[in-house]
């Protein structure tokens, strides 16, 4: 296949949705002959931080001196995103010709979902490029996630709180136990700092099974980090943890200082314009809203802050809005570029008693061109909200 077949392919399995089971997964590696068993590996799950916490991880291991194979979702602008190996997103030519082997190999062309096309494909890639480990990040829950057919040397939970409730329960307990499912026999498993009713969950499922369980707190870290934000230190904390307990599987770590303020990550407080100041910040959740708003409050002046926003709707909008709208001057709120978008003016009523401005605008694009077009280089515009926003925004400013 062309790398264009590739993706129309990918895109045609997406109305397939999740698939919460592992057997079409596990069947599928079976065929594929177990790639994941070829090198070893590092779950990530939990609902804030995953990203960031995977690839500080990545980043120690790299400049320890290995060959690091990384797996997350979503993506923000290109599909390949997704598949890397020490940094480098898997070449076009690559991911067409494994999705081609896959597709080929396969019974039935969709049994899978996009996710878990996209898992295998990474499995192979990784595989094939001989990696020395890979890091892994969960795409939804964990029990039942596609990425939960792999045997982790060490599996950590960033901060785990309201998310997807549809899926994977509607009580914190009943969230955590779902998130617990990548919690191995005798595989040691780091956790953030969580609510009591949080790490009850997490001390039982580790007991169960027989799983070290390490605490990464965040004033372990005192190094200045690559990434913004107070809560990058607990996500910090969590990859440090990891890093050393892979010290019993013969992994050897160097200078982890230097390296934690190397760590990139896109769209987390990330700064993409200079004039006006733009940051954008992926907070699609009560929990990133409540972070993003931390950073916002002890960095920018309300005066000079503005806000676009776009949600899913089956968040938690007032959650969302709740912690950010009074330290902003200016709100303007867009259309998410997803079939499951928030209507703008739902955004906008529950930020109306805020006391800002507010604004709707259902293209992105426009919005963010009007507002850098008016604001003044002292002020920032903080882009924020579905990843698919951030995303979008993220496109924009590359293009520019």
């Amino acid at each position: 296949m062309s790398y264009k077949n590739t993706i129309d392919y990918l895109e045609s399995l997406r109305p397939k949705g999740f698939h919460m089971e592992l057997g079409p997964l596990q069947e599928a590696c079976s065929l594929m002959n177990v790639p994941q068993e070829a090198f070893p590996s590092i779950h990530v799950g939990g609902t804030n931080g995953k990203g960031s916490t995977a690839a500080f991880l990545v980043d120690i291991l790299k400049y320890s001196g290995y060959k690091v194979g990384l797996f997350t979702s979503p993506h923000l602008i290109d599909v390949r995103e997704r598949i890397q190996i020490n940094r480098k997103l898997i070449s076009e030519k690559d991911m067409a010709e494994i999705v081609d082997d896959i597709k080929k190999t396969l019974p039935d062309a969709k049994m899978l979902s996009y996710f878990e096309i996209l898992a295998l494909a990474s499995f192979v890639h990784f595989k094939r490029d001989k990696v020395d480990i890979a890091v892994f990040e969960t795409g939804l829950g964990g029990r039942l996630d596609a990425t939960n057919v792999i045997m982790p040397k060490v599996a950590i939970l960033t901060p785990i709180s309201f998310d997807h409730m549809h899926h994977l329960g509607k009580t914190l307990p009943d969230i955590a136990r779902e998130k617990c499912g990548i919690i191995k026999r005798g595989v040691p498993t780091v956790t953030a700092f969580q609510v009591p009713e949080v790490m009850d969950v997490i001390k039982r499922a580790c007991d169960d099974a027989g799983s070290p369980l390490c605490i990464a707190t965040p004033d372990e870290i005192d190094e200045p980090l690559g990434l913004a934000g107070e809560h990058q230190r607990q996500n910090a904390a969590c990859a440090v943890e990891a890093a050393h307990l892979l010290s019993s599987s013969g992994i050897t770590i160097k200078k982890i200082g230097e390296t934690l303020g190397k760590t990139t990550w896109p769209g987390r407080l990330e700064t993409v314009f200079t004039d006006p100041k733009v940051i954008l910040d992926a907070a699609h959740n009560v929990a990133g809203a409540e972070s993003l708003a931390s950073y916002v409050r002890t960095n920018i002046k309300k005066e000079k802050a503005v806000l676009i926003l776009g949600v899913l709707a089956d968040k938690d909008l007032p959650g969302i809005v709740r912690p950010l709208a009074p330290l902003f001057r200016e709100i303007v709120c867009v259309r998410a570029p997803s079939d499951r978008a928030a209507s703008p003016k739902d955004l906008a009523a529950a930020a109306r008693s805020s006391g800002a401005k507010i604004g709707i605008n259902e293209n992105i694009s426009d919005a963010i061109k009007k507002l850098t077009k008016s604001m003044g280089k002292d002020e920032t515009l903080v882009i924020s909200g579905s990843l698919t926003v951030v995303g979008e925004a993220k496109g924009y400013f590359k293009n520019k």
